[in-house]
């Protein structure tokens, strides 16, 4: 007689993050589904998180500050104690039937898969990001995950490469579920008064071109480049540049003279943080600029090209889509400043070859829309528990 399979009722997260962008949301959203569900999701994360975090959770997860998080400042050794002590804490607590671990870098919640591996909590862990280079994760680090019940996943077919060689898992042991949103073109008027309402905020007249970067104010994502591709944007089409977020370089790019500027003089750089509305300066926006060294399946290209706003992106940016990439957006080869400033002058010029990028990665987004991603991920965790 075959035993009945036992309903996932409990869910833990534990999220390895130093800081709130893409992967955050997604987990964010994948919360929000479980929740709604039937699934009780408790979701640990660090402390400074825990604000962020509940305003994408809302009421779809109890959240547990706690010291799980992965800091670049200790050694891996350091990093992986901490959050084991943490994380056997709350499984003694919760008392999860699974666990779904959200990694914003390949090792960096192997404290936390040990602690789960122990402890016979099967897991889903999902990577984000693994840099072309990564070495293998050594042996010993590695302990008891070979043997554990941790069904793996990635964003792409390239993280799921590097996910791989990382862990050292066997062809075919990473599952590929694609980032998707849910996210309604906007009508007309809308995206009329959102135009209006952001250049009249920044000082601009109502048809100053404006050019959106979203993300970690960080190398990876390419924020580096930002005051330079400001001042080039200037004089090439007299265009804004506004990049929305926080991050280890916002110091650094708010005293750059391309940030300063007031009354005739404003600054070619904006920087106005971390912002709730992203869709609307999305809708606001001519082209979005994605000068990224690394991606994994980055939502800030879905969002905007699902609301109708084109992007100017690097090879890397876009790795996710392979070769179909240059037909969803321009693409700057080589990734240089010069390059991105190209593309962009392009983009605010040829109404028509933005439009026709916008259509492709809209087609291509249908394929796989976020109902489908949802269900891929349920499927996951409850092969994942029945094993």
């Amino acid at each position: 007689m075959t035993r009945p399979v036992r309903r996932l009722q409990r869910l833990l997260v534990l999220l390895p993050s130093a800081g709130l962008g893409g992967a955050e949301a997604h987990t964010a959203t994948l919360a929000r589904a479980l929740a709604a569900s039937g699934v009780a999701v408790a979701v640990a994360a660090a402390p400074g998180l825990a604000a962020g975090l509940a305003r994408m959770l809302g009421e779809a997860a109890a959240l547990h500050p706690a010291p799980v998080d992965w800091r670049e400042a200790e050694d891996p050794g350091a990093n992986a104690a901490r959050q084991a002590r943490a994380a056997e804490a709350l499984i003694r607590d919760l008392r999860p039937d699974a666990a779904l671990v959200p990694l914003p870098w390949p090792d960096h919640g192997l404290g936390l898969q040990r602690a789960l591996a122990r402890a016979g909590v099967p897991q889903l862990a999902i990577a984000h990001l693994a840099p072309p280079e990564a070495a293998p994760v050594p042996a010993a680090q590695r302990d008891g995950l070979a043997d554990a019940a941790v069904t793996w996943a990635a964003v792409s077919a390239p993280v799921a490469r590097r996910l791989a060689a990382t862990f050292g898992l066997p062809p075919g042991g990473v599952a590929v579920v694609p980032n998707a949103v849910a996210a309604a073109p906007a009508d007309p008027a809308r995206r009329a008064a959102r135009r209006q309402d952001r250049r009249a905020a920044l000082g601009l007249g109502p048809d100053a071109p404006l050019v959106l970067f979203a993300g970690r104010l960080e190398e990876k994502k390419g924020a580096d480049l930002l005051p330079a591709l400001a001042e080039r944007l200037r004089q090439a089409s007299g265009a804004t540049l506004v990049a929305l977020g926080e991050g280890p370089l916002r110091s650094r790019l708010a005293g750059h003279p391309a940030s300063q500027g007031t009354g005739p003089l404003q600054a070619p750089l904006r920087l106005p943080g971390q912002v709730a509305d992203v869709a609307d300066w999305l809708l606001a926006a001519d082209v979005l600029v994605l000068p990224s060294r690394l991606e994994g399946c980055p939502l800030i290209f879905l969002e905007a090209t699902a609301l109708g706003c084109p992007v100017v992106a690097t090879a890397a940016a876009l790795e996710c889509f392979g070769a179909e990439a240059a037909g969803f957006a321009r693409i700057a080869d080589p990734p240089t400043v010069v390059a991105l400033t190209t593309h962009i002058g392009v983009m605010l010029t040829e109404r028509g070859g933005a439009r026709a990028s916008v259509a492709a990665a809209q087609a291509h987004q249908r394929l796989f829309d976020q109902a489908a991603m949802l269900g891929r991920y349920r499927s996951l965790l409850r092969a994942c528990h029945a094993a």
